[in-house]
């Protein structure tokens, strides 16, 4: 019996491995890989965080809240490596809801997750998921900030500054190029069209990309996107590709019936549910995509789903845990509860208007 159960494991697992090393998902992961590490490498950090700093005037607040919402669409980071950025920017200057917004919404949005996501669970789920984020976070930033406006003493901290960027011949309008031709690469990779014009489309890209780069960036540059690239590979792509396989071998011993019991309808407590199991089942950014996948056929309801991913790279224990020596108690526990409460709200919508 116990034999038949681990033959039963090691099957799941290598199935579900080899269904995701499809040209599918490879041809949308690892574009995605290279432009994580060209942002990474290519644009300077202070003209991320300058647009963060803390203002009273309300134009510049609101574009602080949007542009720290939407900055994991720029800088690749996941639910560990959040942290210290969270904790810098904070303490250098930004205002205290730009930076929460920022510490819910970077590891959630990132440029490999989304497409992982849509791969993986459908470009309509991935959009909405991601535009539900960026909502959560700048909801999440406000009810922060309003809940501890009188406690917050930006007199406490440093001045937010940065390094100046080193002087370069190179325009926006060359950036501009170079990362729209990149970001069309992962776009075709993704796109719902046979493989053969896939593979045709995300050739020419890859040929424009390389042109550009060559002609607009130096040696050095060049080498540190690579080397950047690189080291997003080494560090997620084993992690990711065990994640996977562990998901798959989880399946079997997960009944479909408690699965579908606790959360396979769209209830505020089946969507409580799935947003608490992220608090004490740890996983890495982008493993929770083929968990999620798992989850989703063993029966969990679409709504508790969207709660799950949208809550899981923020309430973990180990995350709030660091969060709380930042912020300390009081602020952690509040952060908790909204993001939980928004998960839920946001999940039980979607399941009822949405899916």
């Amino acid at each position: 019996m116990a034999i038949e159960l681990i033959n039963q494991m090691m099957t799941s697992g290598i199935d579900t491995l080899v269904e995701y090393l499809t040209a599918h998902v490879m041809l949308c992961l690892v574009p995605a890989f290279f432009l994580s590490g060209a942002f990474n490498a290519l644009i300077p950090t202070s003209t991320i965080f300058n647009y963060m700093g803390d203002s009273g005037n309300n134009t510049k607040k609101g574009i602080a809240y949007m542009f720290a919402a939407t900055s994991g669409l720029i800088i690749e980071v996941c639910s560990c490596t959040i942290l210290p950025l969270f904790a810098g920017i904070w303490k250098k200057g930004a205002g205290f809801g730009p930076a929460i917004a920022f510490l819910f919404a970077g590891p959630g949005i990132t440029l490999l997750s989304t497409p992982l996501t849509a791969s993986v669970l459908g470009t309509r789920f991935a959009m909405i998921k991601l535009a539900l984020s960026i909502v959560m976070a700048i909801a999440i930033g406000l009810a922060m900030e309003l809940t501890f406006k009188d406690t917050i003493d930006p007199s406490s901290r440093s001045g937010f500054s940065m390094a100046d960027e080193e002087p370069t011949e190179r325009t926006t309008l060359h950036s501009v190029l170079f990362f729209s031709a990149l970001t069309l690469i992962m776009i075709a990779g993704t796109a719902p069209i046979g493989l053969p014009l896939k593979l045709t489309l995300v050739g020419l890209f890859s040929v424009l990309t390389a042109y550009l780069g060559l002609r607009y960036y130096n040696r050095d540059e060049l080498g540190s996107w690579m080397g950047e690239t690189y080291e997003f590979v080494k560090m997620i792509f084993p992690v990711l590709l065990l994640g996977v396989f562990a998901s798959g071998v989880m399946k079997p011993l997960i009944p479909e019936t408690l699965i579908a019991s606790l959360t396979g309808q769209n209830t505020i407590l089946a969507n409580a549910i799935a947003a608490l199991f992220g608090t004490v089942a740890y996983f890495p950014t982008l493993v929770e995509v083929p968990v999620a996948n798992m989850f989703m056929e063993l029966g969990m309801h679409p709504g508790p789903l969207m709660s799950y991913l949208l809550v899981d790279p923020g309430v973990s224990l180990q995350t709030l845990l660091v969060v709380n020596t930042i912020i300390k108690p009081k602020k952690t526990a509040a952060y908790a509860l909204y993001m939980l409460g928004f998960g839920v709200l946001a999940g039980y919508l979607y399941g009822i208007f949405l899916v």
